[in-house]
């Protein structure tokens, strides 16, 4: 049975072999060709690719931030009773931002000056008093223990006079407390209370930022540490400002890595540039060694069904080349994959051309 099977299978595949020859004679026969004629020579320019040996980078993003920021609070409990300056406005050091209701403390200056009057006027009797024991004391009136007694009430009233004052000086540096100041030059980024907000030491009232001094803070992989060092220049990038770059300065690495993230924090202070606003998002290039890379035109680089791809010259003809590209900032891109050094690229290739045309290559 599986013998005679496989003699039908020989049989049918030579009559369809037959069918396709007589089709094939009867074709010669008519003398008409069915081969399309051949398209004429596309003229292109082409170069011989060459990878060049250039910097290698690591990108390290991360956010925009002030150098020197300050969250404003109250060293004294009060009602909070006038702001001064909102979100977005300069300041400057020294310049009044917010008032507490500082009623309380000036009744604790009232009280504590009422206890310094008392403690002078204990003093100055107590003054008077040992004037009296000296005198006596010359005249063999009085005993030396009472002039000793005497003489330690009066230390002891000094004392309190002393004490009293410092309480003075004490309830008087909380009235300065009520008027909160800017702690430098610089801008409010943020409010934290309104009026009538009860202010308390310790809670945040507000944030001040100096605006002038700006840093990047980025991350690098646990695997790049040691590529950079404090005092190394590097390349930010700030996508949001478009392709203008800033050259920042590397301030502090910190050695020790982010249990969490596997990265180190490097601090990059910035140049002073107005476009620059904390908490942008921005890009450090930081070197790392050197590599091959091979580097084209980005007209050279055409799509085709869905396919990135090159046309190369082979021999007299197009060939098309499937590769893997990064775009760069100059109008080039990077090619990954796809090409070798002195295969030789189609610059700017025609919209018609087509794979297997004939080339004519000028220079």
């Amino acid at each position: 049975m599986k013998q005679r099977r496989i003699g039908q299978l020989l049989t049918a595949g030579l009559i369809i072999a037959g069918i396709a020859v007589t089709g094939t004679a009867v074709t010669g026969c008519g003398g008409h060709a069915s081969h399309p004629p051949e398209p004429p020579a596309a003229a292109v320019r082409a170069v011989a690719v060459e990878s060049t040996e250039e910097p290698q980078w690591i990108e390290a993003v991360g956010s925009i931030r002030s150098v020197r920021e300050a969250t404003v609070a109250s060293k004294v409990m009060g009602t909070v009773v006038q702001i001064r300056k909102q979100a977005g406005e300069t300041v400057r050091k020294g310049e009044v931002l917010i008032i507490v209701d500082s009623r309380d403390v000036e009744g604790q200056i009232g009280s504590a000056k009422g206890a310094l009057a008392q403690a002078r006027a204990a003093a100055s009797i107590a003054e008077t008093n040992l004037r009296r024991f000296e005198q006596l004391f010359e005249k063999k009136a009085a005993s030396p223990l009472e002039l000793d007694q005497a003489r330690y009430q009066y230390e002891t009233a000094m004392g309190a006079v002393a004490q009293a004052e410092g309480a003075v000086e004490t309830a008087s540096s909380f009235r300065s407390y009520a008027e909160i100041p800017a702690p430098f030059d610089g801008r409010v980024v943020d409010r934290l209370c309104e009026v009538g907000d009860m202010a308390a030491p310790g809670r945040p009232l507000m944030k001040v930022e100096d605006g002038a001094r700006l840093r990047i803070d980025v991350s690098l992989p646990e695997t790049a540490h040691g590529a950079v060092r404090a005092g190394d220049s590097v390349r930010v990038q700030i996508p949001s400002l478009g392709e203008q770059g800033f050259t920042g300065k590397v301030t502090e690495v910190v050695p020790a890595a982010d249990p969490m993230t596997r990265s180190f924090l490097v601090k990059v202070e910035l140049p002073e540039n107005p476009a620059l606003r904390s908490g942008l998002y921005g890009q450090a290039m930081i070197p790392s060694g050197a590599k091959r890379a091979i580097r084209i035109p980005a007209g050279s680089v055409l799509a085709r069904g869905g396919l990135t791809g090159v046309f190369v010259a082979e021999g007299d003809r197009a060939g098309f080349r499937l590769v893997t590209a990064r775009p760069l900032h100059d109008e080039r891109v990077e090619i990954l994959s796809g090409l070798s050094d002195g295969d030789r690229l189609v610059l700017d290739p025609p919209a018609d051309l087509r794979v297997g045309q004939p080339l004519e290559v000028r220079p």
